[in-house]
């Protein structure tokens, strides 16, 4: 009995208990749910066109292939597009024509030459920056893959009113461009004499290194590129 009384004591004089807590519990709020931003019509304009830019060189490095291999005639769109990998319909939302693919592939000429250029036009010495590029027009021109193409459309333009037409006006740029960068510094008429003449007569060599490497394949090309550049340095000097 007395026991049973001591033991109500201690119970009414216990102080009530507080809930436990866990140690390193944090109370975490909830946020709302951040959607994702959405790019801006500009972006998606962007994007469209880079996809487009793409297609085009896929599509023109396909033809160029087929077109060396079958020639122009017999390498047909359906071709192409196996050779890329997509339905022929899938080409004409990049180009209508096989013509329309010839232009592709000189405007992409154009466009390297006209880039080669540039950096020619932004040297201290012109003349010198001009010769150090004879290695790689030298190397360019031999490459009997890049003759192969070459040849096939310049027959096309013997037969194509149209192909003719974007061959001649891609040369009549060319011509433009080799001219401002020969006059540069070069104020003197004498040294100017001639001009136009040599810078066919400097074309005429390089679009002969084409035929040239087909014909005879085992040239020194070491050789073949210290002869023209003594014969270049002469034009430009």
């Amino acid at each position: 009995m007395a026991m049973a009384k001591a033991k109500g004591a201690r119970s009414a004089a216990a102080p009530p208990r507080s809930p436990r807590v866990k140690t390193g519990a944090v109370a975490r709020t909830r946020r709302p749910p951040v959607a994702p931003s959405r790019p801006s019509a500009a972006d998606e304009s962007a994007a469209r066109a880079g996809l487009a830019d793409l297609r085009r060189r896929q599509i023109l490095d396909a033809a160029e292939e087929c077109f060396r291999q079958r020639g122009f005639h017999n390498a047909s769109m359906a071709e192409i597009a196996k050779t890329f990998g997509m339905s022929a319909g899938h080409i004409y939302n990049y180009f209508d024509s096989k013509e329309a693919i010839i232009a592709g592939i000189v405007e992409r000429d154009l466009a390297l030459f006209m880039q080669r250029s540039d950096e020619i036009r932004g040297a201290a010495d012109i003349p010198a920056a001009l010769l150090a590029r004879v290695d790689e027009g030298v190397a360019d021109k031999l490459n009997p893959g890049r003759a192969a193409l070459q040849f096939e459309v310049l027959a096309e333009a013997g037969r194509n009113p149209q192909v003719l037409a974007m061959v001649r006006a891609a040369d009549v740029k060319v011509r433009d461009v080799l001219r401002e960068l020969f006059r540069h510094g070069r104020e003197d008429r004498q040294a100017n004499r001639d001009l136009d003449g040599k810078i066919a007569v400097l074309m005429a060599l390089f679009d002969g290194l084409m035929s040239r490497g087909l014909r005879q394949p085992e040239i020194d090309r070491a050789q073949m590129t210290r002869a023209l550049r003594a014969v270049i340095s002469d034009m430009v000097r």
